[in-house]
């Protein structure tokens, strides 16, 4: 069976600007973590949402603050958490964005319309298609995240969700090379959620549907590595 993987996002708080906009208003602290060196042409990558006016520049994470995450293990299956860990480094190290654990949670992925102003932590459950329809169907999983921004500003996320479905993801472990194929499709769906789209390569992770890619391509790295390259916002 193969499983797709789709992405979500939104924006709250979204005032248009032109050419002219400011940067931003800029944290005085430093980025937390390193951003790799990567080679850039080599593969395919898009971003989930742009800049309005600046074609090219991501919406992303600041870098300055770490992202804040709970897990809801309802439906996990043995060995997802620490396959979970290993996805969640996997994104850090690509981006240089640093994540932080913020306990568990009984806690859905969008369940609620996001509002602006909330902060909260990042919400990553082992859920099923009960709880989160989007993963009916050969949906593995489904991630994104919410941007906020005041006007004159850049826009930047402030928190999201990722959905794993816990029940097919069960069977996909029983795979000779379902461990690997796992934490491949928790790297996909936090990809989502720092700010890649999905491309039509399968040679990337980030492709709509995946065809035996274990690991971020050429292309998804450029494309973090961008994400984890924004200004610091605060």
């Amino acid at each position: 069976m193969v499983l797709a993987a789709a992405g979500a996002a939104a924006v709250v708080g979204y005032t248009a600007f032109g050419d002219e906009a400011p940067l931003g208003i800029l944290g005085a602290n430093a980025p937390l973590g390193t951003v790799p060196d990567v080679p850039t042409g080599l593969g395919s990558f898009a971003f989930a949402q742009e800049q309005l006016g600046r074609p090219g520049m991501p919406v992303a994470y600041s870098p300055c603050e770490p992202i804040r995450y709970v897990v809801n293990e309802a439906y996990a299956p043995a060995g997802g958490a620490g396959l979970l860990a290993e996805a969640i480094g996997e994104v850090s190290r690509a981006t240089g964005l640093v994540f932080e654990a913020a306990g568990a949670t009984d806690e859905m992925p969008f369940a609620a319309t996001p509002v602006l102003g909330d902060h909260g932590p990042v919400v990553i459950a082992w859920a099923s298609p009960v709880e989160v329809p989007d993963l009916v169907g050969d949906v593995a999983g489904v991630g994104g995240s919410t941007a906020e921004q005041t006007p004159g500003a850049l826009a930047y996320y402030v928190s999201g969700g990722v959905a794993l479905d816990g029940p097919d993801l069960t069977s996909v472990l029983q795979r000779p090379d379902g461990p690997a194929q796992v934490r491949a499709i928790v790297m996909h769906e936090l990809g989502h959620l720092v700010g890649l789209d999905h491309v039509d390569d399968p040679a990337e992770l980030m492709s709509a549907t995946n065809v035996g890619v274990l690991t971020f391509g050429p292309g998804d790295r450029e494309g973090l590595a961008a994400l984890g390259s924004g200004p610091c916002v605060r």
